[in-house]
Protein backbone atom coordinates (compact mmCIF):
# COMPACT_ATOMS: atom_id res chain seq x y z
CA UNK A 1 0.00 0.00 0.00
CA UNK A 2 2.74 2.50 0.85
CA UNK A 3 4.39 1.46 -2.69
CA UNK A 4 1.26 2.31 -4.20
CA UNK A 5 0.76 5.76 -1.99
CA UNK A 6 4.49 6.94 -2.88
CA UNK A 7 3.96 6.14 -6.57
CA UNK A 8 0.96 7.75 -7.77
CA UNK A 9 2.16 10.86 -5.46
CA UNK A 10 5.30 11.09 -7.47
CA UNK A 11 3.05 11.11 -10.63
CA UNK A 12 0.65 13.49 -9.71
CA UNK A 13 3.35 16.12 -7.26
CA UNK A 14 6.06 16.05 -9.61
CA UNK A 15 9.72 15.30 -8.65
CA UNK A 16 10.81 11.88 -8.96
CA UNK A 17 9.60 9.57 -11.57
CA UNK A 18 7.52 7.04 -10.58
CA UNK A 19 7.46 3.44 -12.61
CA UNK A 20 6.37 3.46 -15.86
CA UNK A 21 3.60 1.62 -15.67
CA UNK A 22 1.98 4.24 -13.24
CA UNK A 23 3.51 7.03 -15.68
CA UNK A 24 1.99 5.91 -18.45
CA UNK A 25 -1.56 4.61 -17.17
CA UNK A 26 -4.41 6.75 -15.71
CA UNK A 27 -3.72 6.16 -12.24
CA UNK A 28 -5.34 9.13 -9.63
CA UNK A 29 -4.01 10.98 -7.06
CA UNK A 30 -3.61 9.79 -3.73
CA UNK A 31 -5.42 12.98 -2.88
CA UNK A 32 -8.91 12.31 -4.69
CA UNK A 33 -9.71 16.05 -4.05
CA UNK A 34 -8.20 16.48 -7.29
CA UNK A 35 -9.00 13.38 -9.28
CA UNK A 36 -11.52 14.22 -12.19
CA UNK A 37 -14.80 13.55 -11.62
CA UNK A 38 -14.81 14.36 -7.86
CA UNK A 39 -13.73 17.84 -8.55
CA UNK A 40 -16.65 17.92 -11.41
CA UNK A 41 -18.82 16.65 -7.99
CA UNK A 42 -18.15 19.08 -5.74
CA UNK A 43 -16.86 21.93 -7.70
CA UNK A 44 -18.98 22.29 -10.54
CA UNK A 45 -22.07 20.15 -9.36
CA UNK A 46 -22.40 20.84 -6.09
CA UNK A 47 -21.06 24.15 -5.17
CA UNK A 48 -21.94 26.49 -8.14
CA UNK A 49 -25.22 24.56 -9.61
CA UNK A 50 -26.54 23.69 -6.17
CA UNK A 51 -25.04 26.47 -3.87
CA UNK A 52 -26.34 26.90 -0.28
CA UNK A 53 -29.57 24.59 -1.26
CA UNK A 54 -28.35 21.60 0.79
CA UNK A 55 -31.51 19.87 -0.67
CA UNK A 56 -30.95 20.63 -3.70
CA UNK A 57 -27.23 19.38 -3.15
CA UNK A 58 -27.74 15.81 -1.86
CA UNK A 59 -30.49 15.64 -4.49
CA UNK A 60 -27.85 16.57 -7.37
CA UNK A 61 -24.49 13.97 -5.35
CA UNK A 62 -27.62 11.30 -5.11
CA UNK A 63 -28.48 11.81 -8.86
CA UNK A 64 -24.98 11.86 -9.97
CA UNK A 65 -24.79 8.44 -8.84
CA UNK A 66 -27.50 7.15 -10.97
CA UNK A 67 -24.90 7.04 -14.66
CA UNK A 68 -22.01 7.18 -12.21
CA UNK A 69 -20.72 8.84 -15.87
CA UNK A 70 -20.09 12.53 -15.54
CA UNK A 71 -20.47 12.88 -19.38
CA UNK A 72 -23.63 11.61 -19.41
CA UNK A 73 -24.65 13.59 -16.35
CA UNK A 74 -23.95 15.93 -17.37
CA UNK A 75 -25.72 16.39 -20.69
CA UNK A 76 -29.14 15.55 -19.03
CA UNK A 77 -28.29 18.01 -16.10
CA UNK A 78 -30.69 21.08 -17.98
CA UNK A 79 -33.50 18.68 -18.09
CA UNK A 80 -32.91 16.85 -14.91
CA UNK A 81 -32.66 20.19 -13.09
CA UNK A 82 -35.64 21.87 -14.78
CA UNK A 83 -37.74 18.77 -13.91
CA UNK A 84 -36.98 18.67 -10.55
CA UNK A 85 -37.42 22.45 -9.91
CA UNK A 86 -40.67 21.65 -11.49
CA UNK A 87 -41.92 18.52 -9.02
CA UNK A 88 -40.17 20.37 -5.84
CA UNK A 89 -42.49 23.22 -7.04
CA UNK A 90 -45.06 21.41 -6.14
CA UNK A 91 -43.79 19.08 -3.69
CA UNK A 92 -43.64 16.18 -5.77
CA UNK A 93 -47.00 15.90 -6.09
CA UNK A 94 -47.36 14.05 -9.03
CA UNK A 95 -44.40 11.54 -8.16
CA UNK A 96 -46.35 10.86 -4.17
CA UNK A 97 -49.91 9.83 -6.64
CA UNK A 98 -47.74 7.39 -8.76
CA UNK A 99 -48.40 3.94 -8.21
CA UNK A 100 -45.58 1.82 -8.60
CA UNK A 101 -47.32 0.61 -12.13
CA UNK A 102 -46.34 4.65 -13.19
CA UNK A 103 -43.42 3.74 -14.61
CA UNK A 104 -43.86 6.65 -17.54
CA UNK A 105 -42.37 10.14 -17.15
CA UNK A 106 -44.04 12.21 -15.03
CA UNK A 107 -43.37 15.84 -16.37
CA UNK A 108 -42.15 17.41 -19.96
CA UNK A 109 -39.00 17.84 -18.44
CA UNK A 110 -38.49 13.93 -18.06
CA UNK A 111 -40.08 12.98 -21.24
CA UNK A 112 -37.15 15.35 -22.81
CA UNK A 113 -34.30 13.84 -20.52
CA UNK A 114 -35.13 10.22 -21.33
CA UNK A 115 -34.72 11.13 -25.32
CA UNK A 116 -31.47 12.49 -24.41
CA UNK A 117 -30.67 9.45 -23.20
CA UNK A 118 -32.03 7.16 -26.13
CA UNK A 119 -30.26 9.71 -28.26
CA UNK A 120 -27.02 8.74 -26.04
CA UNK A 121 -27.41 4.80 -26.08
CA UNK A 122 -27.75 4.20 -29.98
CA UNK A 123 -25.34 6.96 -31.17
CA UNK A 124 -22.47 5.94 -33.33
CA UNK A 125 -24.39 2.86 -33.82
CA UNK A 126 -25.11 2.20 -37.44
CA UNK A 127 -28.87 2.36 -38.12
CA UNK A 128 -29.23 -0.24 -39.73
CA UNK A 129 -28.02 -2.43 -36.90
CA UNK A 130 -30.22 -0.99 -34.94
CA UNK A 131 -33.36 -1.87 -37.10
CA UNK A 132 -32.47 -5.46 -37.63
CA UNK A 133 -32.22 -6.43 -33.96
CA UNK A 134 -28.61 -6.69 -34.31
CA UNK A 135 -27.77 -3.88 -31.72
CA UNK A 136 -29.59 -1.92 -28.70
CA UNK A 137 -27.26 0.35 -28.11
CA UNK A 138 -24.25 1.28 -25.62
CA UNK A 139 -24.93 0.76 -22.17
CA UNK A 140 -21.41 1.68 -20.90
CA UNK A 141 -19.34 4.37 -22.41
CA UNK A 142 -17.52 7.58 -22.03
CA UNK A 143 -17.32 10.49 -23.43
CA UNK A 144 -20.03 11.32 -26.49
CA UNK A 145 -21.53 7.55 -25.97
CA UNK A 146 -23.66 4.81 -23.09
CA UNK A 147 -25.73 6.35 -20.26
CA UNK A 148 -23.65 3.68 -17.79
CA UNK A 149 -19.78 4.14 -15.97
CA UNK A 150 -18.72 0.63 -17.06
CA UNK A 151 -17.15 0.53 -13.41
CA UNK A 152 -20.35 0.26 -11.77
CA UNK A 153 -23.90 0.24 -12.78
CA UNK A 154 -27.40 0.99 -10.65
CA UNK A 155 -29.63 -1.83 -10.95
CA UNK A 156 -31.71 -2.70 -14.06
CA UNK A 157 -35.45 -1.54 -13.95
CA UNK A 158 -37.82 -4.75 -14.60
CA UNK A 159 -39.60 -4.46 -17.41
CA UNK A 160 -38.01 -1.02 -18.78
CA UNK A 161 -35.34 -0.35 -21.35
CA UNK A 162 -31.68 0.96 -19.85
CA UNK A 163 -32.69 4.44 -20.81
CA UNK A 164 -36.11 4.24 -19.61
CA UNK A 165 -34.57 2.71 -16.36
CA UNK A 166 -32.21 5.55 -16.10
CA UNK A 167 -34.92 8.27 -16.35
CA UNK A 168 -36.85 6.69 -14.20
CA UNK A 169 -33.82 6.69 -11.08
CA UNK A 170 -33.08 10.15 -12.04
CA UNK A 171 -36.86 11.14 -11.63
CA UNK A 172 -37.95 9.30 -8.80
CA UNK A 173 -34.68 9.61 -6.34
CA UNK A 174 -35.09 13.07 -5.43
CA UNK A 175 -38.00 13.01 -3.66
CA UNK A 176 -36.24 9.99 -1.88
CA UNK A 177 -33.08 12.13 -1.38
CA UNK A 178 -34.74 15.32 -0.36
CA UNK A 179 -37.55 13.91 1.75
CA UNK A 180 -35.23 10.57 3.31
CA UNK A 181 -31.50 11.23 3.08
CA UNK A 182 -31.69 15.05 3.73
CA UNK A 183 -33.28 14.89 6.98
CA UNK A 184 -31.40 11.69 7.96
CA UNK A 185 -28.29 13.65 7.06
CA UNK A 186 -29.38 17.09 8.92
CA UNK A 187 -30.63 15.00 12.17
CA UNK A 188 -27.88 12.72 12.86
CA UNK A 189 -25.59 14.04 15.86
CA UNK A 190 -22.16 14.89 15.07
CA UNK A 191 -20.12 12.23 14.79
CA UNK A 192 -17.46 14.23 16.64
CA UNK A 193 -19.48 14.93 19.52
CA UNK A 194 -18.82 11.40 21.43
CA UNK A 195 -21.37 12.37 24.24
CA UNK A 196 -24.06 13.67 21.39
CA UNK A 197 -23.45 9.74 19.95
CA UNK A 198 -23.55 7.78 23.39
CA UNK A 199 -26.56 9.23 23.97
CA UNK A 200 -28.08 8.57 20.66
CA UNK A 201 -26.88 5.19 20.40
CA UNK A 202 -28.06 4.47 23.97
CA UNK A 203 -31.76 5.81 22.95
CA UNK A 204 -32.11 4.38 19.14
CA UNK A 205 -29.95 1.27 19.12
CA UNK A 206 -30.20 -0.44 23.19
CA UNK A 207 -30.45 -3.93 22.06
CA UNK A 208 -28.30 -3.84 18.96
CA UNK A 209 -25.65 -2.02 21.43
CA UNK A 210 -26.24 -2.73 25.14
CA UNK A 211 -22.35 -1.79 25.63
CA UNK A 212 -21.94 0.90 23.38
CA UNK A 213 -17.78 0.69 22.32
CA UNK A 214 -17.45 -2.34 24.23
CA UNK A 215 -20.42 -4.17 22.61
CA UNK A 216 -18.25 -7.01 20.60
CA UNK A 217 -19.25 -8.17 17.19
CA UNK A 218 -18.17 -10.57 15.16
CA UNK A 219 -14.85 -10.43 13.21
CA UNK A 220 -14.09 -13.38 11.80
CA UNK A 221 -16.11 -16.77 11.78
CA UNK A 222 -15.90 -17.98 15.36
CA UNK A 223 -13.95 -14.74 16.35
CA UNK A 224 -15.63 -11.43 18.01
CA UNK A 225 -13.81 -8.10 19.28
CA UNK A 226 -14.82 -4.98 21.14
CA UNK A 227 -16.12 -1.97 18.31
CA UNK A 228 -13.14 -0.21 20.41
CA UNK A 229 -10.45 -2.69 19.64
CA UNK A 230 -11.29 -2.40 16.16
CA UNK A 231 -9.53 0.93 16.08
CA UNK A 232 -6.80 0.53 18.55
CA UNK A 233 -8.88 1.77 22.01
CA UNK A 234 -9.37 5.14 20.13
CA UNK A 235 -12.44 5.98 21.66
CA UNK A 236 -12.96 9.48 19.87
CA UNK A 237 -12.14 7.74 16.26
CA UNK A 238 -14.43 4.17 17.27
CA UNK A 239 -17.52 6.43 18.58
CA UNK A 240 -17.32 8.50 14.93
CA UNK A 241 -17.03 5.43 12.48
CA UNK A 242 -19.66 3.54 14.61
CA UNK A 243 -22.20 6.77 14.51
CA UNK A 244 -21.55 6.64 10.65
CA UNK A 245 -21.64 3.41 10.30
CA UNK A 246 -25.27 3.57 11.66
CA UNK A 247 -26.09 6.23 9.68
CA UNK A 248 -24.94 4.37 6.21
CA UNK A 249 -27.21 1.29 7.15
CA UNK A 250 -30.28 3.19 8.25
CA UNK A 251 -29.81 5.00 4.69
CA UNK A 252 -30.58 1.73 2.96
CA UNK A 253 -32.77 0.40 5.15
CA UNK A 254 -34.45 3.07 7.04
CA UNK A 255 -36.60 2.38 10.09
CA UNK A 256 -38.95 5.47 10.45
CA UNK A 257 -42.36 4.34 9.00
CA UNK A 258 -42.46 7.34 6.57
CA UNK A 259 -38.80 6.52 5.25
CA UNK A 260 -39.62 3.19 4.83
CA UNK A 261 -42.88 4.15 2.50
CA UNK A 262 -40.91 6.74 0.78
CA UNK A 263 -37.68 3.87 0.04
CA UNK A 264 -39.59 2.80 -2.67
CA UNK A 265 -39.08 5.95 -4.62
CA UNK A 266 -35.30 4.83 -4.38
CA UNK A 267 -35.72 1.87 -5.87
CA UNK A 268 -31.94 0.59 -7.32
CA UNK A 269 -30.40 3.00 -5.58
CA UNK A 270 -27.86 0.90 -3.33
CA UNK A 271 -24.40 0.54 -1.34
CA UNK A 272 -22.76 2.27 -4.04
CA UNK A 273 -24.73 5.51 -4.42
CA UNK A 274 -24.97 5.67 -0.50
CA UNK A 275 -21.57 5.44 -0.52
CA UNK A 276 -21.42 8.36 -2.98
CA UNK A 277 -22.11 11.05 -0.07
CA UNK A 278 -18.62 10.11 1.45
CA UNK A 279 -17.06 10.88 -1.66
CA UNK A 280 -19.10 14.33 -2.16
CA UNK A 281 -18.35 15.60 0.97
CA UNK A 282 -15.00 13.98 1.32
CA UNK A 283 -12.28 16.51 3.70
CA UNK A 284 -15.79 18.70 4.28
CA UNK A 285 -18.14 18.54 7.32
CA UNK A 286 -21.21 20.83 6.03
CA UNK A 287 -23.14 17.64 7.24
CA UNK A 288 -21.79 17.31 10.97
CA UNK A 289 -23.06 13.43 10.53
CA UNK A 290 -20.65 12.81 8.00
CA UNK A 291 -16.50 12.78 8.30
CA UNK A 292 -14.28 11.30 6.13
CA UNK A 293 -11.09 11.21 8.27
CA UNK A 294 -12.86 8.35 10.20
CA UNK A 295 -14.79 6.54 8.27
CA UNK A 296 -15.80 5.81 4.12
CA UNK A 297 -17.91 2.81 2.89
CA UNK A 298 -16.93 0.41 1.41
CA UNK A 299 -17.51 -1.82 -1.66
CA UNK A 300 -16.41 -5.04 -3.54
CA UNK A 301 -14.07 -2.40 -5.78
CA UNK A 302 -11.98 -2.36 -2.81
CA UNK A 303 -11.24 -5.99 -1.88
CA UNK A 304 -8.84 -6.86 -4.98
CA UNK A 305 -6.65 -4.31 -3.16
CA UNK A 306 -7.01 -5.13 0.20
CA UNK A 307 -6.13 -8.61 -0.93
CA UNK A 308 -3.39 -7.54 -2.44
CA UNK A 309 -1.96 -5.95 0.68
CA UNK A 310 -2.88 -8.53 2.85
CA UNK A 311 -4.63 -6.03 5.26
CA UNK A 312 -7.54 -9.08 6.46
CA UNK A 313 -4.36 -10.91 7.41
CA UNK A 314 -2.73 -8.22 9.29
CA UNK A 315 -5.86 -7.09 11.20
CA UNK A 316 -7.14 -10.47 11.97
CA UNK A 317 -10.55 -8.96 10.81
CA UNK A 318 -12.64 -10.28 7.60
CA UNK A 319 -15.18 -8.38 6.31
CA UNK A 320 -17.55 -11.57 6.06
CA UNK A 321 -18.32 -13.92 9.18
CA UNK A 322 -20.81 -16.11 7.29
CA UNK A 323 -19.85 -19.80 6.40
CA UNK A 324 -20.65 -19.23 2.88
CA UNK A 325 -17.96 -16.03 2.92
CA UNK A 326 -21.04 -13.61 1.00
CA UNK A 327 -20.59 -10.07 2.12
CA UNK A 328 -23.37 -7.77 3.18
CA UNK A 329 -22.37 -4.43 2.57
CA UNK A 330 -25.41 -2.39 3.59
CA UNK A 331 -24.49 -4.00 7.23
CA UNK A 332 -23.36 -1.70 9.93
CA UNK A 333 -21.09 -4.74 11.35
CA UNK A 334 -19.60 -4.91 7.47
CA UNK A 335 -18.60 -1.61 7.73
CA UNK A 336 -16.83 -1.39 11.10
CA UNK A 337 -14.76 -4.01 10.06
CA UNK A 338 -14.23 -2.64 6.64
CA UNK A 339 -13.59 0.50 8.65
CA UNK A 340 -10.58 -0.92 10.70
CA UNK A 341 -9.25 -2.01 7.67
CA UNK A 342 -9.23 1.62 6.28
CA UNK A 343 -7.53 2.39 10.35
CA UNK A 344 -4.88 0.26 10.05
CA UNK A 345 -3.60 1.03 6.70
CA UNK A 346 -4.38 4.78 7.66
CA UNK A 347 -2.09 4.61 10.40
CA UNK A 348 0.44 2.56 9.24
CA UNK A 349 1.16 4.75 6.34
CA UNK A 350 1.20 8.43 8.87
CA UNK A 351 3.89 5.49 11.08
CA UNK A 352 5.76 5.40 7.68
CA UNK A 353 5.50 8.88 6.23
CA UNK A 354 6.46 10.49 10.12
CA UNK A 355 9.83 8.51 9.41
CA UNK A 356 10.22 9.23 5.19
CA UNK A 357 11.08 12.50 4.49
CA UNK A 358 10.91 11.60 0.95
CA UNK A 359 7.20 9.77 1.52
CA UNK A 360 5.76 12.51 3.21
CA UNK A 361 7.31 15.34 0.93
CA UNK A 362 5.83 13.40 -2.02
CA UNK A 363 2.17 12.97 -0.63
CA UNK A 364 1.91 16.68 0.25
CA UNK A 365 3.44 17.76 -3.41
CA UNK A 366 0.79 15.67 -4.61
CA UNK A 367 -1.76 16.96 -2.55
CA UNK A 368 -2.56 14.51 0.35
CA UNK A 369 -1.37 14.45 4.26
CA UNK A 370 0.37 12.00 5.44
CA UNK A 371 -2.67 11.13 7.93
CA UNK A 372 -5.15 10.23 4.96
CA UNK A 373 -8.90 10.15 5.37
CA UNK A 374 -10.94 7.52 4.84
CA UNK A 375 -11.87 8.21 1.40
CA UNK A 376 -8.99 8.50 0.03
CA UNK A 377 -7.47 5.05 1.65
CA UNK A 378 -10.63 3.26 0.62
CA UNK A 379 -10.24 4.65 -3.19
CA UNK A 380 -6.22 3.83 -3.10
CA UNK A 381 -7.68 0.08 -2.69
Amino acid sequence: FLYYVRQVSMKHGGGRKPHRYVAEHGFPPAGISHELNLRFVQEHVRKRLAGKDLALQVILMGTFQAPDQPFCFKEVLPDLLAGVHAHRKENYRRLLKASDADKGALNHHFKKLQRVLEDRYVRGIDPKLIASGERKGDVYGYGEKGIYNAEHQTSVMPGLTHPEGLRWKLEHWPLWLERVILPLLSTWPDCSDQEAVTTFVQNKFPKLLPQGLETKIPVAPGRQKRILDLFGGDRAYASSALSQALLFAEMLKPTDPEHKRLRRHGLGAGTFTVRGFWMAYHRDRTFKALDTATFCPGFTGALKGAEAVKVAKHTGVELSCAEKGSINWSSWQTQLRFGAWLFALQQHTAEAAAHDRSLARAMRASGVEPLMHCSEVEAGL
